[in-house]
């Protein structure tokens, strides 16, 4: 079989194009190999942990010198599909204004026109963990358990009043504080009740029945199974 000359193999082969420098009022950290671009307002960068859609650290809010996450989207408009769930999910944050819903802070991108925007960033109140995390280290008591439950089903009777189905209700999107106070966060599956649903939503293990056996036609009762 032929080959290619090597001058016309390699024409297009070399380093990648050098980063943009930060815009004005911006700088640049590199934290565990990913590169963050954020306003100089935000400091001490901690990476937090990382998900399917995008990676959290904690920082510093200069101005008011509290602790925040900062949550950076993984490849928000690579796709129509990648686009409607970032836009679904800062939507919604920016609107839902309860106390066991995540608030968002601030929002953010340092890029300075829509050919290059490939970076969203958003700033929420910092919660210490997870219910997911600390069901693994701790067994909870009854007064414990009867407070979490509460507060989540204060979150959701608030979600459906605006007519929102979350559709990825677990213990990983259920943030608790060091004194036990809920927030539930991920927003970027949820949906109005009234559209036509999609049938593959919902981490698999906390599905409720009616989602798998009515696949898309199902209502906020499929929060319940949790």
């Amino acid at each position: 079989m032929a080959s290619a000359e090597p001058g016309v193999f390699f024409a297009n082969f070399g380093p990648p194009p050098p980063e943009r420098p930060p815009p004005a009022g911006f700088h640049e950290v590199e934290l565990n190999k990913t590169r963050w671009v954020i306003p100089k307002i935000y400091d001490r960068l901690t990476s937090l942990g990382e998900g399917a859609y995008g990676v959290v650290c904690t920082a510093e809010d200069l101005r008011t010198k509290e602790i925040v996450a900062v949550k950076k989207f993984f490849r928000p408009f690579q796709s129509t599909i990648h686009a409607k769930r970032t836009y679904r999910e800062l939507k919604l944050l920016r609107t839902l204004k309860h106390p066991n819903v995540l608030e968002m802070v601030d929002v953010f991108t340092p890029d300075t026109d829509a050919a290059s925007l490939n970076n969203v960033y958003f700033v929420s109140v910092l919660m210490g963990s997870d219910l997911q995390k600390i069901l693994k280290i701790q067994r909870l008591t009854n007064y414990q358990i009867q407070s979490l439950i509460y507060q989540v089903l204060k979150g959701l009777k608030y979600i459906h009043s605006a007519g929102i189905v979350h559709r990825d209700l677990k213990p990983s999107n259920i943030a608790v504080n060091e004194v036990g106070d809920v927030k539930i966060l991920d927003f970027g599956l949820a949906r109005a009740a009234d559209h036509e649903m999609t049938g593959y939503v919902a981490t698999r293990w906390y599905r409720a029945p009616e989602i798998m056996l009515n696949w898309m036609h199902y209502t906020q009762t499929g929060h319940m199974i949790l």
